[in-house]
């Protein structure tokens, strides 16, 4: 009779494992697609900021002389700026190619830690950095704008912080809840299979 109950619970337990593994296999899918997303992104962003630099630097070096002090603190502020901003969004990505089947608890929670950061980001540290650049562009606009008439400064002002706020706001409405969406659903998932491991 103990034999029976002992091959009726093994048996039970292999069909447990082929519905993890199945479970398993769509996280880690989820996973792989989030991190092509992020990387092509990130890649996108790395290669827009080195351009913008190129361009900025060129400005920079053909019209330091003739403005003052508050065109080279801008220049400098978006520099900075794309530089830090690109070092945050680089860490929201895992190069740790470990596979989930071979995880730990630790390596899942790496995996959680990067998501959330991800999520803040998206939610907390773009808009940060949008406001940043918006207070770095309005202070070069200030500077090489101090000969022209108020109707250019204010169109110069008005143009510019239009194109900030609907960029930001498209991509908010766009593309950023989306991304939202499924990151909770990856950091569920992994939180899931983390407790199934205790």
């Amino acid at each position: 009779m103990e034999f029976e109950d002992i091959q009726k619970s093994w048996q039970a337990q292999s069909v447990q494992v082929k519905a993890d593994n199945k479970t398993l296999n769509a996280q880690t899918s989820k996973w792989e697609k989030n991190q092509q997303r992020l990387l092509r992104s990130n890649i996108c962003m790395s290669l827009g900021f080195v351009a913008a630099m190129i361009g900025i630097g060129w400005v920079y070096f053909s019209y330091h002389e003739e403005f003052g002090m508050p065109f080279k603190i801008s220049i400098a502020f978006i520099y900075i700026l794309m530089i830090v901003f690109s070092v945050v969004s680089w860490r929201s990505y895992s190069f740790n190619k470990n596979k989930m089947h071979d995880s730990s608890q630790q390596y899942i929670e790496q995996l959680i830690g990067k998501l959330k950061w991800q999520k803040a980001v998206i939610t907390k540290y773009t808009f940060v950095y949008v406001v940043i650049l918006w207070m770095a562009l309005m202070l070069y606009i200030w500077e090489i704008t101090k000969t022209g008439s108020p109707t250019f400064k204010f169109f110069a002002y008005g143009i510019t912080t239009l194109y900030i706020v609907g960029i930001t706001a498209w991509t908010h409405f766009r593309k950023k809840k989306k991304q939202l969406v499924e990151i909770e659903s990856i950091i569920a998932d992994l939180e899931a299979m983390k407790s199934s491991f205790q």
